[in-house]
């Protein structure tokens, strides 16, 4: 989700900077000597990136907090191409590049900030099995969309970066392109002229692995979808585009309406702009954009209408992973499975039919996964499989089959503290602010659901019942090592006319001590013939274990 000039005109933001100095001085061609000195605790308060995309040449300055007047080193992800680097006004005392760690030292000025600039040349080539990295694709009618886009753990491809899922940052952009080129990036957007665009994301900060991205394509016509007091939302596409016609502008405005009432205004300013894209997610979440697919609405098989959930859980990603983000790599679960429910809790209020579509999906995702939502393996699994496993899980396990034993109510009013203010969050912070808001404890729900090693062990459920006085249902979970879980199982009693259906729900609640509940109801008039186990697809249920792994990708690793 997830992306001709002879000479590089650099314009970066002078914040900070004497007025009228360049923010990046010609280089000293000098060869410090080599790093070694003692670590210098620092956090990366902005980046200001200066990209050209038709040459892929970038500069970058990364504003650092540090003590003033202290020596020393700092280390940082970088790739081994980074060259001229300037500690400040000046040249390191001693830097290396080694291993993709450019360490850089000096010492910190007694007053104004610490800058540390750099020049890279980003090649167009992307990460295995994605499209992270800078490329350029050709659309339907051969025209160049070139997208620029980070990932977890991946903004090093572009310079020196503190790739930590949890850092937050303020960043600007500018951007150099071809006359009549049209480019997003994130924050707020201004045009120089026909050949330079610059964004500014100076107040909400943002983590780096949605921050980092440019996109850009020649053809791309603004059209605007919502104009209301909770936002804009502005659709960038080519003439012709498959999105416009797809997407319900007045239900775009009234998500918006139903999100903001509950998790306040658009973090990144009144305007969002949604743009189309050769792109091979279905769409990805960047501070004030979104990108979709461009085909997004030939895509089947997945929601009743792709475009529009894919759209709505783009959105909810402005609150959950840019404004609030993960603590760490394992906590991607979270991420995506609060923008999967809340999409779907909208669905379910507004758009019912697609409501029962998205938990289908979300159930034959389940059904076939290869890890636990926060795997113990070891080694661990490879990160691309691991995430890729989580849209049906995630969201099910997380907060769905919590409606069930919370209630609905408690699980909004535990997001709603979660994503109070902006920072950083983990699945044990989700936890919390779900048990703050039901008073319940869920420590022996995670410790079931979420976490564990080897292939999932889901369990299936068996039923057996006697129909005499009364109809007396006996369920018995079945796992291959015996693990009992805590949830509520939706039975649908049937019987051989279709108006002969009836839904009873049978509790194992939080704490169970057993693996087999039993409850009396009463009994039907017509004999019941069969008993179908969660009829809705709200439960995390599966009865083919043994699934065979998938070999590790040579990509990411938790």
């Amino acid at each position: 989700m997830l992306r001709l000039l002879c000479l590089l005109c650099f314009v970066l933001g002078a914040a900070g900077c004497e007025s009228g100095e360049p923010p990046l001085a010609p280089p000293e061609r000098l060869e410090p000597p080599d790093a070694g000195g003692a670590p210098l605790a620092y956090t990366v308060d902005r980046y200001d990136f200066a990209f050209d995309l038709t040459t892929g040449q970038a500069a970058s300055r990364l504003w650092l907090d540090v003590e003033a007047g202290a020596r020393g080193c700092v280390s940082l992800s970088a790739p081994a191409e980074v060259t001229d680097v300037r500690w400040g006004k000046s040249a390191p005392t001693g830097f290396r590049v080694a291993d993709g760690q450019l360490e850089a030292c000096g010492a910190a000025p007694l007053e104004g900030p610490l800058w540390l600039d750099s020049r890279l040349r980003v090649p167009e080539a992307t990460a295995p099995y994605t499209q992270v990295g800078f490329s350029r694709r050709l659309d339907a009618q051969g025209r160049p969309f070139t997208y620029l886009l980070g990932w977890l753990e991946s903004c090093d491809r572009f310079g020196p970066c503190d790739t930590a899922p949890g850092r937050l940052a303020h960043f600007t952009f500018d951007v150099t392109h071809a006359p009549g080129a049209v480019v997003l990036c994130p924050g707020s957007l201004s045009r120089r002229d026909e050949t330079h665009t610059r964004c500014e994301l100076l107040g909400t900060r943002a983590p780096t692995y949605s921050a980092f991205m440019i996109a850009s394509h020649p053809a791309w016509m603004r059209t605007r979808l919502v104009d209301s007091d909770v936002g804009r939302v502005e659709l960038y596409e080519p003439p012709g585009g498959l999105l416009g016609p797809a997407i319900d502008a007045g239900a775009v405005a009234e998500f918006l309406a139903w999100m903001t009432a509950r998790f306040g205004p658009l973090p990144y300013g009144p305007e969002l702009r949604v743009a189309s894209g050769r792109t091979d997610w279905l769409g990805m979440e960047h501070p004030a954009n979104i990108i979709l697919r461009d085909d997004l609405p030939w895509i089947g098989g997945a929601y009743a209408n792709v475009t529009m959930h894919t759209l709505m859980h783009e959105i909810v990603h402005q609150w959950a992973g840019d404004r609030t983000t993960l603590a760490s790599a394992e906590d991607y679960p979270w991420k995506e499975a609060v923008a999967e429910y809340l999409t779907y809790v909208f669905e379910d209020e507004h758009r019912s039919d697609e409501a029962a579509a998205t938990l289908t999906y979300w159930d034959r995702l389940a059904r076939t996964s290869s890890y636990y939502l926060r795997p113990r393996d070891t080694p661990a699994p490879p990160f691309l499989s691991f995430v890729n496993d989580i849209y049906g899980t995630g969201p099910m396990i997380l907060l769905v089959q919590l409606e069930s034993l919370l209630g609905r109510p408690q699980v909004l009013a535990g997001l709603q503290a979660f994503l109070a203010e902006p920072g950083v969050r983990s699945i044990e912070d989700l936890r919390r602010a779900l048990e703050a808001a039901s008073g319940k404890e869920l420590q022996r729900y995670f410790d079931t659901w979420v976490d564990g090693e080897g292939e999932p062990d889901w369990p299936y459920f068996q039923v057996e019942w006697t129909q005499e006085d009364a109809l007396t249902l006996t369920v018995t979970q079945r796992t291959q090592t015996g693990k009992v879980y805590p949830c509520e199982v939706e039975l649908e009693l049937q019987g051989v006319a279709p108006e002969e259906r009836r839904r009873v729900t049978v509790s194992y609640g939080l704490e169970p001590e057993s693996a087999t509940a039993r409850l009396v109801v009463e009994e039907p008039e017509w004999a019941v013939q069969q008993i179908v186990v969660d009829p809705r697809s709200r439960l995390v249920n599966r009865r083919s274990p043994g699934l065979v792994r998938e070999p590790a990708p040579h990509a990411w690793r938790l």
